[in-house]
């Protein structure tokens, strides 16, 4: 059975129109060159030369590609993948930098760390305060 703590159980059931929609809905760039994966095919482990995105990513985080500059720093530090993070971590740092940018601020990993700590829950991570 697929959950959260067997990434191996859970497979790609996006089909083509489903992805055209993605793609259109979220201004996905061309350039980045959105693929389809095959049928029942796994997030993880990843193909090479290829970033899995959960399109849960978009639904419940308002995330959107390309990614911010700030949040590929919060996952460089860390050395997590972002296919391994739990949405609602990533939620966190999204909130995290509209807040500074709502104060006209830049968002500051050292700041976020003070507030924020990595916590590890099954395969995925999470951020907590």
């Amino acid at each position: 059975m697929a959950n959260k703590s067997n990434l191996s159980g859970c497979f790609n059931v996006l089909n083509r129109n489903g992805l055209e929609w993605y793609v259109n809905q979220y201004s996905i760039p061309t350039s980045l060159n959105p693929i389809l994966p095959v049928k029942d095919m796994t997030i993880y482990p990843f193909v090479p030369g290829k970033i899995g995105v959960y399109t849960r990513m978009f639904d419940y985080c308002n995330y959107r590609l390309p990614l911010t500059k700030f949040l590929i720093e919060v996952l460089m530090f860390h050395e997590v993948h972002l296919s391994r993070m739990n949405p609602f971590g990533l939620a966190k740092v999204c909130q995290f930098e509209l807040a500074c940018r709502g104060l006209e601020s830049d968002p500051d990993l050292d700041v976020f760390r003070a507030f924020y700590k990595l916590n590890r829950s099954g395969e995925w991570y999470t951020f907590e305060i």
